[in-house]
């Protein structure tokens, strides 16, 4: 049992390492600016430097109104008013609303997810020591899966919202090498000495 368990306990480890020291990387030190951002158009400067969705709600209303007002008396094709503003800046503001919803469930997921693993890390650890081991073993391995899972990688543009789920998942990156280093301690798993089997 002890070489399988050394196995899995090395995959996850080098799982978590990666996984933190890229998103340490993404959050801290990546360059995210471009020599080409002064061209853009100032909405997206005004989107990037939101920090919170009602910001974003209130830059989008009074467009949104321009929209519909226009809307009404124009007689172009949707292709061709999509090309010309307040319609361009309105789907940007829209875009932009919706990609901070998503990035806002994923972080509730992300906690809600790690609480589970942490749970089941908890119980794991009891059941291997006090009970059986081949009982605390699929636990643990659960909860790792869990933890591993929910740090993984997302490929998303730079917004705050992004360095908040980055943020996320970075401090759960963290814990969960906390926590494996701890059940590397706890249980033995690399004691020299192999204990009688439970």
């Amino acid at each position: 049992m002890k070489p399988m368990l050394k196995t899995m306990v090395i995959v996850a480890f080098v799982s978590l390492l990666v996984q933190t020291v890229r998103h340490a990387y993404m959050l801290w030190f990546e360059p995210r600016g471009s020599v080409l951002d002064k061209y853009d158009q100032p909405v997206k400067s005004e989107i990037a430097s939101a920090v919170s969705l009602n910001e974003l709600l209130r830059r989008y209303d009074p467009v949104r109104k321009q929209v519909d007002e226009l809307s009404k008396t124009s007689s172009s094709p949707a292709y061709e008013q999509a090309q010309k503003e307040p319609y361009k800046t309105e789907q940007t503001l829209r875009q932009a609303i919706v990609e901070w919803e998503e990035k806002s469930k994923e972080i509730r997921a992300i906690r809600l997810y790690s609480l589970v693993a942490a749970v089941l890390f908890v119980m794991g650890l009891l059941v291997y020591k006090k009970l059986n081991r081949w009982l605390g073993i699929p636990l643990l391995i659960a909860a790792f899966a869990e933890f591993i899972y929910w740090t993984s990688p997302t490929f998303i543009g730079p917004t705050r919202e992004f360095d908040r789920l980055l943020a996320n998942k970075l401090a759960l990156s963290i814990v969960s090498l906390v926590f494996l280093v701890g059940a590397i301690w706890f249980l033995d798993i690399f004691a020299e000495k192999e204990a009688s089997s439970a």
